[in-house]
């Protein structure tokens, strides 16, 4: 099982250092552990902002900070401060992400309100609306003490978030995370340890290399976006809501519409 420390030892191997280090946090004091010491944190965020990792994918429930007069939250506009134009909502960005890939659809896109999840046969996954993505923009704003903090803006009520993590435990890395922090670790090791310039350019290609590779592994292992449903999932269900979830191997779908909630119910095998 990887950790930083062999993270660590593995750069400095991949540029050609001849010494090894014996401990990062706290550095053992010799100048490669300084440097990694220094360098291992920004080397993982740049890395952590590369790609839609799977490895550090996390999704949460995204803190309301402002919506609009006459939405659900603030009927006369006096519950919350109201976001700027045209939005509806403003969320806390998540203070452990890294970045932020997309807001998961918690009801038909266009109806507003999110049909209660608990009604729906225990259904482990998220429900999904029409295929469409939900629109937001990253801002920046002042909280109550005037302080600058970042914010989702979208008209996505009750809005999940998915991002990248903030996570620089090297246990829960795959290979492919792991390879990309020793290369990237490794370019920035070679001038903060005066090593040759080619060998930091050749850890550069490696780099992005691995951020390709990733990219497409990534996008191959389970349900990248989970926006579209797939087409036959779609024809299945018609033009309304669904609601999915894995259930002793099928997969359960309940379609919904505003006035019926909840609707039918069908089990399909995985596959």
């Amino acid at each position: 099982m990887a950790d930083v420390l062999s993270i660590a030892n593995r750069a400095l191997l991949s540029v050609g250092a001849r010494s090894q280090v014996s401990s990062v946090f706290p550095s053992d004091g010799s100048a490669e552990g300084n440097a990694i010491a220094t360098l291992f944190t920004p080397c993982f965020e740049q890395l952590g902002r590369a790609a839609n990792w799977n490895c550090l994918r996390k999704s949460a429930n995204l803190s309301l900070l402002a919506a609009a007069q006459g939405t659900p939250e603030n009927p006369d506009g006096t519950t919350y401060p109201i976001p700027e134009f045209p939005w509806l909502y403003a969320y806390a960005y998540p203070s452990d992400a890294l970045k932020f890939n997309y807001i998961v659809p918690s009801a038909p896109i266009g109806t507003g309100g999110s049909p209660p999840q608990t009604t729906i046969n225990n259904a482990a996954g998220p429900i999904i609306p029409n295929a469409g993505q939900i629109p937001y923009v990253i801002s920046s704003a002042l909280d109550a003490n005037n302080s600058p903090i970042l914010i989702i803006l979208t008209n996505q009520d009750q809005a999940q978030g998915v991002y990248n993590a903030n996570n620089s435990n090297p246990a829960i890395w795959d290979s492919l995370f792991q390879a990309g922090m020793v290369a990237t670790l490794g370019a920035f090791l070679v001038p903060a340890l005066s090593l040759s310039l080619p060998l930091m350019q050749l850890s550069i290609k490696v780099a992005e290399g691995v951020i390709a590779q990733a990219r497409v592994a990534d996008g191959n292992e389970g349900v990248t976006t989970m926006d579209h449903l797939p087409d036959w999932m779609r024809a299945r269900a018609g033009a309304q809501g669904y609601v999915w979830g894995w259930n002793n191997g099928f997969v359960n779908v309940c379609t919904f519409d505003s006035s019926t909630w909840p609707g039918g119910y069908e089990s399909w095998p995985k596959g």
